[in-house]
């Protein structure tokens, strides 16, 4: 009896045990596949009565969800896509203009080149045509002096004092009917009266000498009765520079030899040179000179003892019937002395080597450094230090009529 009382006690035990445990473990089976949060209210009201249909639209819910997004990142794949063929596009418009760019450029410069070739040729060949003219004429003028010179070592030489214009020496020479020509610098200018492409001084507005005929050159023709052959006068220029050189402005080059005669190719009676201002102030050295005639050779010259000397030989060669005359220059003032260069040389040293030169070359000199310009009264002779003014030029026309009427 006992036995049989333990045996139904064990039984209602496991039975008790079973009943509490088989709830939970149903609503775990149930609850399967659930989302936490509806797990975590089914468990807490017991309801384990889950419907088929809650699963279903879940998963179509996330199924949209995904087809959203697949279709959201093909159009953001389709957008890139699109940029990028654009990109590529004008990537490949931007190297075809920059080919027609280069290609239009390459062209322009073949075409600059082409052009600037033809130029030089045709610049070469009016050099050319330019230099053989001018050779010509110069041997035209040497063969005439040649035989002007010859006439003239036929005729009988004075033995009574007479200079060659056959008057007394000392006693006035007549110079009407002479023809000048001048080769000077700016002091010596006047615009209208001197070759084209020349640069010109006069008129300037700070001096007072405002018509040609109030400058030293012309006063001095109009008081001897000559007449102008051409003013060979350009401003600023130096006896020394490229003595080559078809535009050069030196006074040692053979353009400015050869304007001397003008275009109808005539010899002057006279030339008076006036030039080397510009040496002394560019501080071109004097040089050495041995008191006796050197030849020189044309090439770029920075020495004024041979720029000079080149100037009178070339003078002397295609002008040998002319009355040349070397002018000594004026002074230049610093203050109420003398101008000293960067090389610690005056006017006045420039001056004595023209007369040393002239005399070398048996040419006259006319020694305008004396016609009264003294350092001192620059201030009322000159605009500048430099260059004369009406009154300065008068004083300087006056000395130069003087020696030329005097025979030099």
């Amino acid at each position: 009896m006992k036995n049989r009382n333990r045996r139904i006690i064990f039984s209602l035990v496991i039975a008790a045990i079973m009943l509490c445990f088989q709830p939970v473990t149903g609503l775990t089976a149930r609850a399967e596949g659930l989302p936490t949060g509806a797990q975590a209210e089914a468990q807490q009201t017991g309801d384990v009565a889950w419907p088929a249909g809650a699963l279903i639209q879940d998963t179509a819910a996330q199924s949209a969800q995904e087809a959203a997004a697949a279709a959201v990142q093909a159009q953001a794949d389709a957008l890139m896509a699109a940029h990028l063929a654009a990109w590529q596009q004008a990537q490949e418009e931007y190297a075809a203009q920059l080919a027609a760019y280069q290609q239009a450029l390459a062209e322009q410069q073949a075409a600059a080149q082409l052009a600037a070739q033809q130029q030089a040729e045709a610049a070469a060949q009016l050099s050319a045509q330019q230099q053989a003219a001018a050779q010509e004429a110069a041997a035209q003028v040497i063969a005439a002096a040649q035989a002007a010179a010859e006439a003239q070592t036929n005729s009988q030489p004075s033995q009574d004092g007479q200079n060659v214009t056959g008057a007394p020496a000392g006693v006035p020479t007549s110079l009407a009917g002479k023809t000048v020509s001048i080769l000077g610098d700016s002091i010596s200018t006047y615009q209208g009266w001197i070759p084209e492409g020349y640069a010109c001084f006069y008129p300037d507005p700070d001096n007072d000498i405002k018509d040609v005929s109030q400058t030293w050159w012309m006063q001095v023709i109009q008081n001897t009765g000559m007449s102008l052959l051409v003013n060979g006068s350009w401003s600023a220029s130096a006896v020394c520079g490229d003595s080559r050189a078809e535009d050069s402005s030196a006074g040692c080059s053979s353009r400015r030899i050869v304007d001397l005669m003008g275009n109808t190719g005539t010899v002057p009676d006279v030339i008076l040179v006036y030039l080397g201002a510009n040496d002394f102030f560019a501080s071109i050295p004097l040089g050495k000179f041995s008191g006796t005639a050197e030849y020189r050779n044309d090439h770029y010259i920075w020495d004024f003892t041979e720029g000079y000397e080149l100037m009178l030989q070339k003078l002397q060669a295609v002008y040998p019937t002319s009355k040349i005359y070397c002018m000594t220059l004026i002074e230049a003032n610093s203050g109420d002395h003398p101008r000293v260069n960067a090389n610690g040389n005056t006017i006045a040293d420039y001056n004595s080597r023209i007369k040393q030169i002239a005399a070398a070359h048996g040419i006259s000199v006319i020694d305008v450094h004396n016609c009264g310009l003294e350092v001192y009264e620059l201030g009322r002779f000159t605009s500048d230090g430099t260059h004369p003014n009406r009154e300065g030029a008068a004083k300087m026309a006056a000395y130069v009529t003087n020696a030329l009427l005097m025979g030099g």
